[in-house]
């Protein structure tokens, strides 16, 4: 995986003049080109959708898919095909699913994050539509960066959105969906994929998290709380530091990329959700818009939407870009 190969996508549907069948194997096919080598029964009568939204990047691929109901089996035969290591991390974003591997099963629902190893057996049974989206990473990367093995990942254990390893999955979600819009922008951001999983998974297994990959994670954990707390006006740098259970020194360390730290990054944010108000909500004032971004004055909202932006809200919002 080397550097940015671009987004593709793949769709399996039964139509006139092609059978079931026909389709379910194609979609067979095109899962282990897009994964690794897969088996896969169907669930369900002659009526079969499928989907396959594919990005390659430096370190990770990452991806979004989903189909009809269904069973997906990695067997000792499969695995004996080719000799490549795999971590794969799954999101459920809609249905249900359970993961068997190392005789243990993760019910997965909306938002629920799970781990498995392709060195090992596993399998997949899905019951009705879902959707998911999946990153994967070689196991050999993972040590290099992290030094994690294939024996310390919690393989098939539910990680829930709400846990502290459930960050990386609000991550993944994003970046999946960015990858779709503006693919340049989701390749800067997925530099930092490998460190944020190894975050997960050290979390999830109860180990210590390595220097890099805390570092990481704590930064992720800075642009969840500015994100559903920059409307605030009253934020400051203390309050940042406090809310994301870190020291100023810390914080100012993890945003050093940034010129003015976590002030620029509070801004960025801000516009940000000063941009989305301004094409969502055609009827909204300016004024409105930049307190609901947490800007105190109409004045230091248009200075920093110019410096961010280059323009005015008012050209950004008859533009639409």
């Amino acid at each position: 995986m080397a550097g940015l190969s671009g987004v593709e996508r793949f769709e399996f549907r039964t139509g006139e003049g092609e059978r079931s069948g026909e389709v379910f194997e194609r979609w067979e096919a095109g899962l282990s080109e897009a994964y690794v080598p897969l088996g896969v029964s169907p669930k369900t009568a002659p009526e079969f959708r499928g989907w396959i939204t594919l990005g390659k990047y430096q370190d990770v691929e990452l991806s979004t898919l989903g189909a009809t109901r269904q069973r997906v089996d990695r067997t000792r035969t499969l695995i004996a095909r080719t000799d490549i290591e795999l971590l794969h991390t799954s999101i459920q974003i809609s249905g249900r699913g359970r993961l068997y591997q190392d005789d243990r099963v993760a019910e997965v629902g909306p938002g629920d994050m799970v781990f498995y190893d392709s060195t090992r057996p596993y399998h997949w049974e899905f019951d009705g539509d879902w959707e998911m989206a999946a990153a994967q990473v070689t196991l050999g990367r993972l040590r290099d960066r992290a030094g994690l093995t294939g024996h310390d990942i919690p393989t098939a254990t539910t990680v829930t959105r709400t846990s502290p390893a459930g960050l990386v999955s609000s991550f993944l979600l994003d970046l999946a969906t960015l990858q779709n819009t503006a693919p340049e922008q989701a390749a800067t951001l997925a530099n930092s994929a490998v460190d944020l999983l190894a975050s997960a998974i050290a979390l999830t297994a109860g180990r210590t998290i390595p220097g890099e990959t805390a570092e990481a994670l704590t930064m992720r954990r800075v642009v969840e709380f500015l994100r559903r707390h920059c409307a605030d006006p009253n934020l400051t740098v203390d309050g940042i530091a406090a809310g994301c259970g870190v020291s100023r020194r810390t914080l100012y360390r993890v945003l050093e990329q940034f010129e003015d730290g976590p002030a620029t990054l509070l801004r960025r944010t801000r516009i940000e959700r000063a941009c989305q108000l301004l094409t969502a909500r055609p009827d909204l004032p300016i004024t409105a818009v930049a307190h609901a971004s947490g800007f105190a004055t109409e004045r230091q909202f248009y200075r920093a939407f110019r410096l961010e932006r280059g323009t005015t809200p008012a050209a950004y919002r008859a533009t639409g870009a």
